[in-house]
């Protein structure tokens, strides 16, 4: 504890938070640390940040002097300042294995109930207790209680300096609660037995590993969400998951109350069996983002990067597996093709097991060549093969801009027109509904050639029911295939089956190959031996062949058929080096944290931003969740709707270091991937938010 005295009447105190920053107390205000310059350090009110605040009181500091920089917003609270340095003590204390649990709980309960003849928010019990359990089991120490203790079992001397005890702060000392990992909270009387000198909260016991096994169960497994994990996530009316319950279940688990806090995306976190992988990925620092400001933030934290549904971050592994192959090029040249680790002439082929089981799929029914919208045009040329009586092609009205392009120019290359053989189905008001999609093909499918869906549509983030809408098109004789754009890695597919007759994907959203990474495509094997009319290439021909050359087309079988060129070496080595972070789980229990995760950060707009909510944060400014509430019907992104220009609500989350994507014209989309991202980020995310939100609301009003 650092003290600087400043004159003989000024009381100034540098304390550490639970966090480990510095923060400042003075003349009944609570700083924050803001720069640090060669002759002085800026200091800014805690309150900077916080929803309904914003405030702006500065200090400076010198070798000798403090001077206010700018005033204050709101009235000082010297209370909570006492509160807060003698809660930092007590955090401080907790790292001391030589303290007892007991006799630092005891110390919590009478700065709890000290903090409560106040009004302000002030420290609260679970809160402070769950703290310091956290930093007393980093010790990994098991000592015996604490000799401090009278005959009453009350602690003598308290963790404050000079000795100055929190327990005098307190008049009601008959009680007190503890927190126990299978219980919850319960009273306890202080009386000096051997049951309340265990420290049973913080040693590695069965009870706690067991309590752990369960919370983890409790959302990380299927067997809390279905009975059956095959069909777990599968689109159906009977398994609907009510995301706030499952929440509250979760908090009960952990002894947390306040589900907004962020102890329940700590202990989420905590718990969470895939964290692990975050560390596989490169994650943007603050300071590294164009246009933050950095005022706002701390510079080396990690970014809030929840634009996956974008562009996926780097796996860490990238750059190794690159530099390998820059070097056999260096090194062997042209024999790369075919020589030395992951020959490129065969590249895609050491990856196709991987990607038929991303969407289920048999090996002979995918490749990996191109980019999306190029297979797209390689799959309709060959599968659309309209009649006069059947000419039409289904597909969702604002459907991505490539899509449509790229259907409307096969109509007309086809010798149709767009206005008669192209039909869009319109959103009823933000989502199309499956049942009008099965209408719509029931009434006019005997003229519908191809139905082309996004299985997630990329604006409302909306998942469609792809088994459901492939088997009734097929009953009208139509081909359905799907633009996985937005669903590979993001769900569990089983294209295979599903029946459905083809589709096409990219790698760089939820894959993370890289911008503009190589794109895969699907041909149901009941095709494998078709011969049908298609866009032909030198990589259609069959491999033992190929190099013979004599311009006599030797088709190979299956979705290899319609390859046109050889890999690119450069796009398929960023993919692979992602199959290796993939490698270490299952699309299953990433599904299973996805579902919970985008679940958690609806909980959280939906509490502070409904316009129906009573603990709504801002009077005018709004935001709406286009993406249906039920997860069967969407994966890891939320599409958010404001009532305000979204220009200036992306604008101010770019200043807080929020990395997320803005498509007109009102939605945001927010996309928590269950890769890389936490339940932390998603708490981070939405306290950025609401303080964007606040400052053009204050804007608006003024």
């Amino acid at each position: 504890m650092k003290k600087l005295q400043v004159a003989a009447n000024v009381n100034v105190q540098i304390f550490r938070s639970k966090k480990g920053f510095e923060k400042l107390a003075y003349e009944g205000f609570l700083y924050n640390l803001d720069k640090r310059h060669q002759k002085y350090v800026l200091w800014r009110c805690e309150m900077s940040k916080k929803p309904g605040y914003k405030c702006s009181g500065r200090v400076r500091m010198t070798r000798d002097s403090l001077e206010m920089y700018s005033t204050h917003s709101h009235p000082a609270n010297p209370l909570k300042v006492v509160t807060d340095i003698l809660k930092a003590r007590l955090y401080e204390a907790a790292e001391d294995p030589t303290n007892s649990s007991r006799f630092l709980y005891h110390e919590a309960v009478h700065l709890a109930s000290f903090a409560g003849s106040s009004d302000m928010c002030l420290p609260k019990l679970g809160s402070m207790q769950r703290v310091i359990s956290r930093k007393r089991r980093r010790t990994q120490k098991l000592l015996e209680a604490s000799s401090n203790y009278d005959a009453s079992g009350t602690p003598s001397t308290s963790t404050a300096a000079n000795g100055r005890c929190i327990s005098n702060l307190s008049q009601n000392d008959e009680c007190s609660q503890f927190f126990t990992l299978s219980k919850g909270f319960k009273e306890n009387e202080l009386k000096k037995d051997e049951d309340c000198v265990v420290d049973a909260d913080l040693i590695h016991s069965e009870i706690e590993k067991e309590t752990k096994l369960t919370v983890h169960q409790s959302f990380y497994t299927d067997s809390y969400l279905s009975g059956k994990s095959q069909n777990c996530f599968k689109p159906t009316k009977n398994q609907r998951m009510e995301i706030p319950i499952l929440l509250k279940r979760i908090a009960q688990d952990a002894g947390i109350l306040d589900l907004t806090s962020l102890d329940l995306a700590e202990a989420l976190d905590d718990a969470d069996p895939l964290k692990f992988l975050r560390h596989e990925f490169a994650f943007p620092k603050m300071k590294t983002l164009p246009q933050i400001d950095l005022l706002l933030v701390n510079a080396n934290d990690d970014a809030i990067y929840m634009c996956g549904n974008s562009l996926g971050l780097m796996p860490k592994g990238t750059k190794r597996l690159m530099d390998e192959q820059f070097e056999k090029w260096a090194n062997m040249g042209v024999l790369g093709h075919t020589e030395g680790p992951l020959p490129w002439a065969h590249s895609d082929e050491s990856v196709l097991d991987s990607i038929a089981d991303l969407v289920g799929a048999e090996r002979t029914e995918v490749a990996l060549m191109n980019s999306l919208t190029v297979n797209l045009h390689i799959l309709l040329a060959a599968f659309y093969q309209p009649t006069s009586k059947r000419h039409k092609i289904l597909t969702e009205a604002k459907a991505f801009p490539s899509d449509h392009y790229a259907i409307e120019s096969q109509i007309r290359l086809k010798g149709f027109t767009v206005e008669e053989s192209m039909i869009c189905i319109h959103p009823q008001p933000d989502c199309i509904r499956n049942d009008d999609i099965i209408s719509v093909i029931e009434e006019q499918g005997d003229m519908i050639a191809v139905i082309w869906f996004s299985s997630i549509h990329y604006y409302t983030g909306q998942l469609f029911d792809i088994e459901r809408i492939t088997k009734a098109g097929h009953e009208k004789g139509c081909l359905v295939g799907w633009d996985l754009a937005h669903a590979f890695v993001n769900i569990p597919l089983s294209l295979h089956d599903w029946d459905v007759d083809f589709a096409c994907w990219c790698t760089y959203k939820y894959s993370c190959s890289g911008a503009g990474g190589i794109g895969g495509f699907f041909v149901h094997k009941r095709f494998e031996n078709d011969k049908r009319d298609r866009m032909l290439g030198w990589w259609s021909h069959k491999m033992e062949s190929r190099f013979i050359m004599d311009n006599q087309m030797d088709l190979d079988e299956g979705a290899a058929g319609y390859r046109i060129s050889n890999p690119p070496m450069m796009l398929v080595v960023p993919f692979i080096a992602f199959l290796e972070v993939l490698s270490k789980t299952t699309m299953q229990d990433l599904r299973a944290k996805s579902v919970l995760l985008t679940g958690y950060l609806e909980y959280l707009l939906i509490h502070f931003l409904s316009p129906s909510s009573l603990n709504r944060r801002t009077k005018k400014v709004m935001c709406t969740i286009l993406t249906p509430s039920d997860p069967e019907q969407r994966g890891c992104q939320l599409s958010l709707k404001f009532n305000v220009n979204i220009s200036n609500v992306y604008e101010e989350l770019v200043k807080r270091g929020v990395v997320v994507d803005k498509r007109y014209p009102d939605v945001i989309r927010v996309t928590p991937v269950h890769l890389y991202n936490s339940f932390t980020d998603v708490h981070r995310f939405m306290r950025a938010l609401l303080d964007s939100l606040i400052v053009i609301e204050s804007n608006l009003e003024n």
